[in-house]
C-alpha cells in the first residue's frame, strides 16, 4: 500500500447566476454566487475530508494535522478575475467544510480562563487570491492577442462549420426561449449558460422549456468550449488556461515531495477552463473522451502524491476526478500520457514542464503582448489615475508659480498692478486651469 505524502486539489466553482462571456474575447461580465453554489461546495469540502483528513481512509495524507488546521501545511489559491467573487465564495465554502467548526479552536489565557474561537470553533484557513493583474496563472486566456487569434481560428475551421450547420435547426427552435440572444454556435457558451442558470432558479422557464433543448444545449457547449480551451500540441496557445496553471501544480508537487517543506494540502479555487486544457495536455482524454467539454459545478480533480512501497520507494502521482458533488463516492481514477496505473514523479514533471508558463513575462510573450502594453481593465484604470495625479500635481504648481509672479509684481510698485491683472485675465490661463495639461 503507498504511502499518500500529500495532494493537489483543482475545484471548480459553485453554481451562480448567469454569466456572459464575449464570444470573440472571452472579457467576463460580474455574477453572483447563489445558497446552491456555495451549499455545493460545502459539500465538496467535506468530501475531500473525507477522503484525505479522516484517518482509516485508504487516501488519508501520512502525517498532516487532520482536526486543527496547520497554516503551515495548507495553501489555497483562489482566482480572482471573471467569475472571481464568486470563485472566492466557493473556496470560502470549501474550507469550511474540509476544516469545520471544532471545540478544539481554543486557547488557555495566562489567567486560566479558555476562549473558544467564534461560531462553535470556526478555523480561518489562510486564503490567496490571484487578480489577473498582477499574475496570469489562474485567468491567462483574456487580453491574450494570440488566444484571440485561436478562437478565431477555430470559429473559421470546417469542423466548426460543419458543426453549426448541424445544429442550425436547433437555434431556430430556441429563439423563444434565449430572450434576443444571438442563436449561433459562436454564442452557444451564453445560450447554454442562460437555458441552465434559468432551468435552476425560475419555476415558469422550467415548466416551459420542452425536454432535450437543454440536452442539446450542453452537447453544442461542450464541443465548443473543448475546441477553444484545447491544442493539438500540449505547448500551443489553445492550452494557455492550463499552461499557466501546470507551473503551480508542478512548483506544488517539488514543495510536498521535499521533507523539509512542510506544504502537504494545496486547493486551487478555480473556473472550468484549466480542466479541459489539463486533460488534453495529459492526454487523459484519449482514454475519457468523456472528459471533454465543461466539468459540471463543483467538479475536483486530485492530484495525489505517493510513495511507492518496497521494492520501489520512488514518489508516483495518482490522479482522480470527481466530476460534481452528487456521489460522494465517484470519483474516477485518471491517467496521464498513456500510463494505466501511477505515473512516477520525475516522469511527469519531465514531459509537462516544457509547456508550462511560469511567470507573467513568458505569458506575455506567448501571447503576443508587447512590452509595456496594459492588458486589463485595471492596469489601464491604474494608468489613467497616474496620468490624472501627475497632472493634477503639475496644475497645482502651474497655480502656485502664478500666484507668485502676480505678489511679486504688486510688490514692486503700482505700475505693475495693472499688467499682473491684464495677465490674470489673459485667455490663456483659464484655458490651462481647465486640464490642458491632464
Amino acid at each position: 500500500m503507498s504511502t499518500v505524502l500529500g495532494v493537489i486539489v483543482i475545484a471548480r466553482n459553485g453554481d451562480r447566476r448567469t454569466f456572459h462571456q464575449d464570444p470573440e474575447t472571452y472579457a467576463p461580465s460580474l455574477t453572483d454566487s447563489t445558497a446552491l453554489g456555495v451549499t455545493d461546495l460545502h459539500l465538496l469540502g467535506t468530501q475531500l475530508r473525507a477522503a484525505y483528513l479522516k484517518p482509516g481512509s485508504a487516501s488519508f495524507i501520512s502525517s498532516i494535522s487532520a482536526d486543527i488546521v496547520d497554516t503551515q501545511q495548507v495553501k489555497v489559491l483562489s482566482k480572482a478575475g471573471g467569475e472571481g467573487s464568486v470563485v472566492f465564495d466557493s473556496a470560502i465554502a470549501l474550507l469550511q467544510g474540509l476544516f469545520p467548526p471544532t471545540p478544539r479552536n481554543r486557547i488557555t489565557l495566562a489567567n486560566s480562563t479558555v476562549v473558544l474561537a467564534p461560531l462553535g470553533g470556526y478555523q480561518y484557513v489562510p486564503l490567496e487570491t490571484v487578480e489577473p493583474g498582477n499574475d496570469r496563472s489562474l485567468e491567462s486566456w483574456t487580453d491574450c492577442p494570440e488566444f484571440q487569434k485561436h478562437i478565431a481560428s477555430f470559429h473559421a475551421s470546417d469542423t466548426f462549420k460543419t458543426k453549426a450547420e448541424e445544429a442550425e435547426p436547433f437555434f431556430q427552435d430556441i429563439q423563444d426561449y434565449v430572450f434576443g440572444r444571438p442563436a449561433t454556435l459562436e454564442n452557444i457558451w451564453n445560450i447554454y449558460d442562460f437555458m441552465a442558470t434559468q432551468l435552476t432558479y425560475n419555476q415558469t422557464y422550467a415548466f416551459r422549456l420542452p425536454p432535450t433543448y437543454i440536452e442539446q444545449a450542453r452537447a453544442l457547449a461542450n464541443f465548443h468550449e473543448d475546441g477553444i480551451f484545447s491544442d493539438a500540441q500540449p505547448n500551443g496557445i489553445g492550452n494557455i488556461a492550463g499552461r499557466t496553471l501546470l507551473h503551480t501544480v508542478l512548483e506544488s508537487l517539488e514543495r510536498i515531495a521535499f521533507s523539509d517543506d512542510p506544504l502537504q494540502l494545496m486547493v486551487i479555487q478555480t473556473s472550468y477552463q484549466p480542466f479541459i486544457s489539463l486533460f488534453h495536455q495529459t492526454d487523459m482524454v484519449k482514454e475519457h473522451p468523456e472528459l471533454k467539454g465543461i466539468p459540471n459545478f463543483g467538479a475536483a480533480l486530485a492530484i495525489e502524491l505517493r510513495r511507492g512501497s518496497a521494492p520501489d520507494m520512488r514518489d508516483f502521482l495518482r490522479f482522480k476526478f470527481k466530476n460534481g458533488t452528487a456521489d460522494p463516492e465517484d470519483w474516477s481514477l485518471l491517467h496521464a500520457y498513456g500510463h494505466h496505473a501511477d505515473i512516477p514523479l520525475t516522469e511527469f514533471i519531465y514531459r509537462a514542464e516544457g509547456a508550462a508558463i511560469g511567470n507573467n513575462k513568458q505569458w506575455a510573450q506567448v501571447c503576443g503582448v508587447k512590452p509595456g502594453f496594459s492588458t486589463t481593465a485595471m492596469d489601464a484604470a491604474r494608468a489613467i489615475s497616474v496620468q490624472l495625479a501627475l497632472g493634477s500635481m503639475l496644475l497645482f504648481a502651474l497655480f502656485v508659480i502664478a500666484s507668485l509672479l502676480v505678489r511679486s509684481r504688486r510688490i514692486r510698485g503700482p505700475r505693475y498692478i495693472r499688467l499682473a491683472e491684464d495677465e490674470i485675465e489673459t485667455p490663456g490661463l483659464p484655458r490651462m486651469a481647465k486640464g490642458r495639461f491632464v
